[in-house]
């Protein structure tokens, strides 16, 4: 070898043997070992399945006719201030049983509680996506291209609601107690309480207004009808919510002896039927409120003897109610029609009751697959069914969901009227008439607004939920139970 080649040899071997020529042979390594491992990530990658969801051309089309306020004003949680307590009665309210009506209506709103948002039994931070910078991180999780769109639409009903509220704190002029019922859950759905800078006023009327209408049997109506029974479960789902999100004492005793009246109304399967009777007939519709109600009541810490054994019943009798092809029966089983409508109560009610993972509710959402959200061809009780569907989905989650959100919300935040109300998809609303979903706009605007408030009113129940309690480590902590 050439003596000069030997030189060159040596001095090369020499650098690779020192400090620099160590360093680049480790740094070649490293490269190495990361093409390895980006060769191995491709191949995986490679089995990942994508599924495109389609849209037809009316989503897409220009969203500029939708209009939507230029800032979404944000109501902030806050500490609910002192109130006066020595206000006589709201006006014009009719007894409607034997007891009379207490001539106070006492809340007794806490001025010391730490937050209005402090439900139970939820995974930690639940009910936080209902105000502030929650709301708005559940809007651009869960709602799409949409979900800026259904705020807006949501902001202008609750504008709404709050002008049209009657002086007796209620709305509308049928069924005052269910209306006042539903108005209370879509101010707190948003996370407006009696705190609210905004709205504490007209949700302290609303709440005051059923605290009068309940007798002490626990009773908000007449439970020996059909809308009785029905006004039962939704007064017991608004004061529920109620009292778990503001933690006003007088309330406990209001939603602990209201919500009495649907664990003694429960039939010995778990089932329901109007007005509480003991029969064979079951009613999944009306079981579906007095599941939410329950629910409500027990996330919000009524200590009410065999309550959570009641939801457990209404999980059993929801089950006995399905069909072979995964849709349920609205009432006799084997004897009565099913529906999507139905279907979506009983999948809705076992989701909310913890029950959401198993067979029966898949094959029920399987059931729903097909199911359309079109306002010009809309099914029977539209706006009933769509508030049930679109929560069922949303819990269902994934390509399901994104497929119904980009059905139901353009479909509801285009319908809306100039004022900021809704009327029932395929009824003509007129003042003063009664019917079906015709009764008063109230209706359709409140279970609009709750339908398009999906995104954040709940965590959906696909997420993984820590079951853990968390310890009491100071006076201010709360005790987080899932069942």
């Amino acid at each position: 070898m050439d003596a000069s080649i030997k030189a060159l040899h040596k001095n090369i071997m020499e650098w690779m043997a020192g400090p620099t020529g160590s360093i680049i042979i480790h740094i070649a390594l490293i490269l190495a070992l990361v093409f390895l491992v980006n060769l191995t990530v491709k191949e995986k990658d490679q089995e990942i399945e994508v599924t495109v969801i389609e849209l037809d051309e009316q989503q897409l089309e220009d969203l500029e006719e939708l209009k939507p306020p230029e800032e979404i004003p944000e109501v902030e949680t806050v500490t609910p201030p002192d109130v006066e307590m020595d206000m006589t009665p709201p006006p014009d309210i009719q007894d409607f049983a034997a007891e009379p009506i207490t001539d106070t209506v006492e809340l007794d709103i806490a001025s010391d509680a730490i937050s209005p948002i402090i439900m139970k039994n939820l995974a930690p931070g639940a009910m936080s996506n209902r105000s502030g910078s929650g709301r708005r991180a559940a809007i651009g999780t869960y709602g799409g291209k949409w979900g800026q769109y259904a705020e807006a639409a949501v902001l202008r009903a609750l504008e709404w609601l709050r002008i049209n509220q009657n002086k007796d704190g209620s709305w509308g002029t049928h069924d005052k107690e269910a209306m006042a019922g539903l108005g209370i859950l879509t101010f707190l759905a948003h996370g407006e309480t009696t705190a609210s800078e905004k709205y504490g006023e007209t949700v302290e009327r609303a709440i005051r207004y059923l605290v009068a209408r309940q007798n002490e049997k626990g009773d908000f109506d007449k439970i020996d009808t059909t809308a009785g029974t029905y006004t039962q479960a939704i007064c017991v789902y608004a004061i529920s919510e109620a009292y778990g999100m503001t933690r006003i004492p007088s309330l406990k005793s209001v939603m602990e002896k209201g919500v009495q009246v649907l664990i003694n109304g429960q039939q010995a399967g778990g089932g329901y039927d109007y007005k509480f009777l003991k029969g064979k007939r079951r009613d999944t519709s009306l079981a579906g409120w007095c599941c939410q109600a329950m629910k409500a009541a027990y996330i919000g810490g009524a200590e009410n003897a065999n309550l959570h054994e009641a939801m457990e019943k209404s999980v059993e009798d929801m089950k006995s109610a399905q069909k072979e092809d995964g849709s349920f029966y609205y009432s006799q089983i084997g004897s009565s029609h099913s529906s999507d409508n139905i279907t979506a109560v009983a999948v809705l009610s076992m989701q909310l009751l913890g029950h959401g993972g198993e067979a029966t509710v898949k094959k029920g959402l399987s059931a729903l697959s097909s199911t359309k959200c079109n306002w010009k061809d809309p099914p029977e009780w539209p706006m009933y069914g769509w508030y049930y569907i679109s929560q069922a989905k949303f819990h269902q989650g994934g390509a399901h969901w994104t497929s119904w959100n980009n059905q139901f919300a353009p479909q509801f935040i285009r319908n809306q009227n100039p004022d900021g109300s809704w009327n029932s998809a395929g009824v003509s609303m007129k003042k003063g008439t009664t019917g079906r979903e015709d009764m008063h706009p109230v209706y359709a605007t409140t279970l609009a607004a709750l339908t398009l408030q999906v995104y954040y009113r709940f965590l959906p129940t696909y997420q993984p939920i820590d079951t853990e309690k968390i310890d009491q480590k100071s006076e201010g902590d709360v005790q987080i139970e899932i069942f």
